[in-house]
């Protein structure tokens, strides 16, 4: 489904799809490389460790709110971004989070559990529903563009419609995938329990300078700022696998 076209007309914004999702995981395999939080986690250093949150993107893909930047000349997928819906667990203090149960059940490398630890610590010190009154948000879990598409603001393009089609979610998911439409590589995957919420407020964790600007363009606003510096992975400091003392911005947008 086509959303937006850019001014020059060299892009295109659509929901991923059956075709282009395929492509839409190499945009995400190539930028975990140079990505600050897979860098600091030491996913960019582990191609297995990588496969797996290459499946998290595929489960996160199943909402039907994530979306791609095609380049209309070539047809490559330049960028994408994947968007993750999330319910409040119920009073029941044994409810896991999604997060949580990924964690668990499907990662095994040392590498992808940390990023998969620090991503539940993050959210849990937080607690976006709690500070937030909502019962239901919609996590902008990963964008990413192609080098020699940068700088083009396909990001910032692709999280503004990400944001709108939040705000239409209301009436169900727009472009939902099912397990088949992501191939047979996923079709181990459990068919997932539908949402039956409407997402109230958008969160996103921005560790780079240019998603930094993403989120002051947009108007998201800032819940908390941590430390690389505070997180340690196989005895090494984050933020000297990053190379400089980087900070993670928790922010949220309300729908």
């Amino acid at each position: 489904m086509l959303w937006h076209t850019t001014k020059d007309g060299k892009y295109r914004i659509e929901s991923m799809s059956t075709a282009n999702f395929p492509a839409a995981l190499e945009v995400a395999r190539t930028c975990f490389q140079d990505e600050t939080v897979c860098i600091g986690t030491g996913v960019d250093k582990d191609p297995l460790a990588a496969e797996e949150m290459l499946e998290l993107c595929a489960d996160a893909a199943l909402d039907g709110l994530s979306l791609v930047a095609v380049a209309t000349d070539t047809e490559e997928v330049a960028a994408t971004v994947f968007c993750k819906l999330q319910e409040k667990p119920t009073t029941d203090s044994t409810e896991k989070t999604f997060f949580e149960i990924f964690s668990e059940e499907r990662c095994k490398r040392p590498a992808s559990c940390f990023m998969m630890e620090f991503m539940i610590e993050v959210d849990e010190k937080c607690n976006y529903f709690e500070r937030c009154g909502v019962d239901c948000c919609c996590e902008i879990m990963f964008v990413g563009t192609l080098p020699h598409h940068r700088r083009k603001g396909l990001a910032t393009l692709l999280v503004k419609t990400a944001v709108e089609l939040v705000k239409k979610f209301k009436d169900g998911p727009i472009a939902p995938l099912t397990i088949l439409d992501l191939g047979p590589k996923y079709a181990f995957m459990k068919p997932k329990k539908p949402v039956s919420k409407s997402p109230q407020l958008c969160t996103a964790l921005w560790s780079a300078v240019g998603s930094k600007r993403i989120g002051q363009v947009l108007g998201f606003s800032i819940l908390e700022t941590f430390s690389f510096a505070d997180f340690v992975y196989d005895g090494v400091c984050c933020s000297d696998r990053i190379g400089a003392v980087v900070t993670c911005e928790c922010a949220v947008l309300k729908i």
